[in-house]
């Protein structure tokens, strides 16, 4: 070979590979926008895993883009976009869905867990996964995680919560189900339905007294500025629902929708492993860096409590059919794990 065919093959070597590496990337083809009101926490960072997740799964032709802290608007507003298909995904504590179907308020009833590693069974328990996943797709939302997000523990601002008696009088946000309310009322408290921007802005305010949230709203929104001291009495878990617009799916080609759902959904495992890490590395955050303290009640106070809280179940779901089978079906795969 001659030295000027060794030059022109070399040349034709250079220009290929600056072709390929100036070549543009193909841009997706749909935009999964996951939506959630909290940040920080796992129901963000399922955002950010199906972003790791769906472009690898579906050759660059989706991509994913998380909004969090309610930069798309309120829990209402944003089931409603997922109904219509404005909003691709959004989670949030399973109980603000009731409005779609009153049985997602069945998670809030206290004590219908043994812990959060029951709990977790029960909701990955195969049959029953598949069965709340699909709990609203009538309704135009299509399940894809369902996840214990962490434990509720009360907090007072103005004034700590460290026995029943100092319940009385308080006025304390919660997520309005039946439940919720039953259990305020058996400790002498008054519900307050809000939302969690609104509830920031209403305990600095003193509009509220207090609230009953996860370890993740405690620490990753500042609360400490307002209070220090939270009350673990192991009552009632955040289960978090996280769901895809069934009208955006179904403009998908219907291959493409099944790879969204079906990858979505196998990362269901990996969500309650990381909210049990999380909440664990909060819990020290608040105590060890935060300066605040986590309390119990005394063993004669928590048998009291416990008595007033565990008929909750029943009282709220005798008169309804559809949620006293609902919570008969939880009962039921309970004796399993």
């Amino acid at each position: 070979m001659t030295f000027n065919a060794r030059i022109a093959i070399a040349a034709v070597a250079v220009s290929v590979a600056f072709n390929v590496a100036v070549a543009p990337v193909r841009a997706a083809e749909y935009t999964l926008k996951w939506a959630v009101v909290t940040r920080g926490d796992m129901q963000e960072k399922f955002g950010h895993k199906l972003a790791e997740v769906l472009p690898k799964a579906t050759n660059g032709r989706v991509e994913v883009k998380v909004f969090p802290g309610g930069q798309l608007g309120s829990p209402a507003a944003l089931i409603e976009g997922l109904q219509l298909g404005t909003v691709e995904g959004y989670e949030n504590p399973a109980d603000f869905f009731v409005g779609v179907d009153p049985r997602f308020g069945v998670f809030s009833i206290p004590f219908l867990f043994r812990d959060t590693a029951q709990a977790n069974k029960v909701l990955g328990d195969p049959e029953f996964n598949d069965y709340v996943l699909k709990m609203a797709e009538a309704k135009g939302i299509v399940g894809v995680n369902l996840a214990v997000a962490a434990e509720s523990l009360y907090f007072g601002a103005k004034k700590p919560l460290r026995s029943i008696e100092d319940f009385k009088g308080m006025k304390l946000r919660v997520n309005a189900t039946p439940a919720e309310r039953a259990r305020m009322g058996a400790l002498g408290a008054t519900a307050v339905p809000m939302g969690l921007p609104e509830m920031i802005t209403s305990l600095q305010n003193g509009v509220i007294d207090g609230t009953m949230s996860g370890m993740s709203i405690y620490t990753n929104f500042n609360l400490q500025n307002v209070g220090k001291t939270l009350l673990e009495t192991h009552d009632t878990l955040l289960v978090s629902f996280g769901g895809l617009s069934k009208a955006w799916l179904d403009k998908l080609p219907p291959d493409l929708a099944k790879i969204i759902v079906d990858e979505a959904r196998k990362l269901q495992p990996w969500a309650r492993e990381e909210a049990a890490t999380e909440v664990a590395a909060l819990r020290k955050v608040w105590t060890e860096q935060r300066g605040g303290e986590i309390v119990t009640l005394p063993p004669a106070e928590q048998a009291e409590l416990e008595k007033r809280l565990k008929p909750i179940g029943a009282e709220v779901t005798k008169s309804d059919p559809a949620l006293k089978a609902f919570y008969d079906k939880i009962q039921a795969v309970e004796k399993k794990y």
